[in-house]
């Protein structure tokens, strides 16, 4: 570009696209592996697909199903961050239904453990312990209840709560050094500041060698007797007892590690069931990865080829715009840590023509502004001014096709939807901006293949 013929216009747009260039090559960085630079889909990365239904907002409010199916989501959303899972998809589906992607996990009843525990955490009073699964255990009130714990014992314990699992500031999974149990794993409960009075209040209401029961959805983890130290503790105050309460249990490592989880996100407001269960294999994905970027890259050089035939040196221009889009788009991905699907790659292959056919609705508009006897420069203006028009009538629609695609649509199409609303937007970004930049500012203009017709 010649740096005496450019106005202040002519510098903003060239800025722009310098820009934009560059935010999108230091997104994509280091390019490759795929794995690594996009988030990839359920198709794609291979994974698990649920679908859970919440038990009993059938009958409630609108606002009030709303409200739970919100709640369940924000509660299953922190467990599965905490637990590591990337580019977790989850999502309303339907009435009382929610939607979850989980691409990259490899165990199905992993899935169903940590996003199924409704994690009601209660501390009960026991009324009486069993000593074996065949002791047969009869309230005497209806203020009594029988539970079990993991071994199939039974206790009577009321049915009123102490404690529940509000009280709770934190989980973590701790390895107890005792020499009689080292090795073994357990859960360290934290309370909140409240809870820990709240406990430290139970703690005195208590009377020493009195059984607590810890319990988790009507499973009793573990039973602990109340010792004179405990009581003594909670008689110097909340901080005494904050850290002193613990769940333990023949825990192996990812269950401990799930149960904390689930505990520290809080206790889900309604039981939820998987009704639907899909698990796609990552051999699939890596399958599906390499023939769709494998479609990608054909198609990509085909076009290349294509436009530099046809176009000769104006075809630069077209494969210039269409590297830029690229870049835009994949840039765009990282940017709105957006999920690229198979259907994805769909829309991006769709964009690749969509780039060019701006381009060559452009170029066929300069020849014909050219026939007449225009000068090159004269004729890119004119003939970029009279195709305005059919680029945006034409984009505006895909686009307006991809947003309702997005905003209706279910996990496939949104995939394509994405990638096409980036591409349509980028296509028009590359097309008005940067190819006119070039054909105006770097002398392409001088290279459109068409002579004056004889007489001008």
């Amino acid at each position: 570009m010649t740096r005496s013929n450019m106005t202040r216009n002519d510098w903003l747009r060239f800025g722009t696209v310098i820009v934009v260039a560059v935010v999108a090559l230091y997104l994509l960085y280091p390019f490759w592996p795929l794995n690594k630079v996009v988030k990839l889909g359920l198709d794609l990365q291979g994974g698990v697909r649920l679908v859970l239904e919440a038990e009993g907002v059938a009958d409630m409010t609108p606002a009030d199903q709303t409200k739970t199916i919100d709640q369940v989501i924000t509660i299953l959303s922190n467990r599965i961050d905490q637990y590591g899972l990337a580019n977790a998809e989850i999502r309303r589906f339907g009435g009382e239904r929610i939607l979850i992607n989980l691409p990259g996990a490899a165990d199905p009843e992993e899935a169903r453990r940590l996003i199924g525990q409704t994690a009601l955490l209660e501390f009960r009073r026991v009324i009486q312990a069993g000593s074996s699964p065949l002791d047969d255990l009869v309230p005497t009130s209806i203020d009594q209840e029988v539970l079990y714990d993991r071994d199939g014992r039974p206790y009577i314990v009321e049915r009123d709560p102490l404690l529940t699992g509000n009280a709770l500031s934190n989980a973590v999974v701790r390895t107890s050094q005792s020499l009689q149990t080292i090795g073994q794993l357990y859960i360290a409960l934290s309370f909140t500041q409240e809870g820990a009075e709240q406990f430290a209040k139970i703690m005195r209401q208590m009377n020493v060698n009195d059984l607590l029961a810890i319990v988790l959805d009507n499973m009793i983890y573990s039973a602990p007797r109340i010792t004179e130290s405990i009581k003594e503790a909670a008689q110097q105050g909340w901080r005494a007892v904050q850290d002193s309460t613990t769940i333990t249990g023949r825990f192996d490592t990812n269950e401990a590690k799930i149960l904390a989880i689930a505990l520290r996100a809080g206790a889900l407001p309604t039981a939820v069931t998987v009704v639907e269960e899909e698990s796609v294999g990552p051999t699939l994905g890596n399958d599906s990865i390499r023939r769709g970027m494998m479609t990608i890259v054909i198609g990509f050089i085909v076009i290349l080829i294509y436009m530099m035939v046809l176009y000769r040196v104006l075809g630069a221009v077209a494969n210039l715009a269409l590297v830029l889009n690229m870049l835009i788009i994949f840039g765009a991905l990282v940017l709105f840590r957006a999920v690229l699907t198979l259907p994805g790659i769909a829309g991006i292959i769709l964009t690749i023509g969509m780039t060019v056919d701006a381009n060559v609705i452009i170029f066929e508009r300069v020849k014909e502004e050219r026939r007449q006897g225009k000068s090159p420069l004269a004729a890119v203006r004119s003939g970029f001014e009279k195709s305005l028009s059919t680029l945006l009538d034409a984009n505006l629609t895909t686009l307006l096709t991809a947003v309702i695609l997005l905003l209706l649509g279910t996990g496939p199409i949104r995939g394509f939807a994405i990638t096409l609303g980036i591409g349509v937007v980028g296509s028009l970004f590359c097309a008005l901006i940067a190819s006119r930049l070039l054909m105006e500012k770097a002398g392409f203009a001088n290279f459109i293949p068409v002579r004056v017709a004889e007489g001008k």
